[in-house]
């Protein structure tokens, strides 16, 4: 082998170790953990667990959740505030540290896309006005079912001493006792006006 063989059999050799330094500098790059991966955790959690107690919690035993008195009227503040945080006067202890903000999203069905319903970030009233997403942000997803009209109980339709009578949608009673003979009773029973509605919880720092 002459001298001009060698050097290019060296200089093969040396790009060939370069190259092969190189893919081992990208797989260990890659397989590195990123110190946000555990941001983006925590962040995903509080978005979870926000949406679930605001879908699974009530002032009242057996009343609407918090989350279908948002949906019903999104002038409802003050469960975002027991719940998510937001207000210094509130007494409850928020899930969400004062360090992120939040919004509360619905999915329109018609356009597709989905519909800020409150930005913790846009309320002035809010502790966590002015925030916005620029490191870190997660969301949660839920369907939501609500009653624009609630279900009125069922009764007997016949004349009881305990009997109440019909409840009609616009929950005006009317007595069942006062049918025809051989009429078919009167319906007590109304399923109400429900509603489906996809929301998302998002929470971002």
């Amino acid at each position: 082998m002459g001298r001009r063989g060698f050097i290019f059999s060296l200089d093969a050799f040396v790009a060939f170790t370069l190259v092969m330094v190189a893919i081992a500098f990208l797989v260990f790059a890659i397989g590195t953990p990123k110190p946000f991966y555990p941001s983006l955790e925590q962040t995903q959690k509080l978005a979870y667990d926000t949406l679930t107690v605001l879908s699974t919690s009530s002032d009242t035993p057996g009343g609407q959740t918090y989350l279908e008195q948002i949906l019903a009227d999104q002038s409802n503040r003050v469960y975002y505030y027991k719940t998510a945080g937001g207000s210094d006067s509130t007494s409850v202890f928020p899930i969400i540290p004062k360090g992120y903000g939040y919004s509360l999203e619905v999915y329109d069905f018609n356009t597709g896309n989905w519909g800020v319903r409150y930005d913790a970030g846009s309320d002035p009233n809010s502790d966590r006005y002015g925030k916005s997403f620029t490191k870190v942000r997660a969301s949660a997803t839920s369907f939501a079912s609500l009653y624009s009209i609630l279900p009125a109980p069922g009764e007997s339709p016949f004349c009881y001493a305990t009997c109440r009578g019909y409840v009609s949608p616009s929950q005006q009673s009317s007595s069942p006792c006062n049918a025809t003979p051989c009429d078919r009773p009167i319906s007590n029973f109304y399923p109400g006006l429900n509603s489906i509605s996809i929301v998302r919880f998002v929470v971002y720092a």
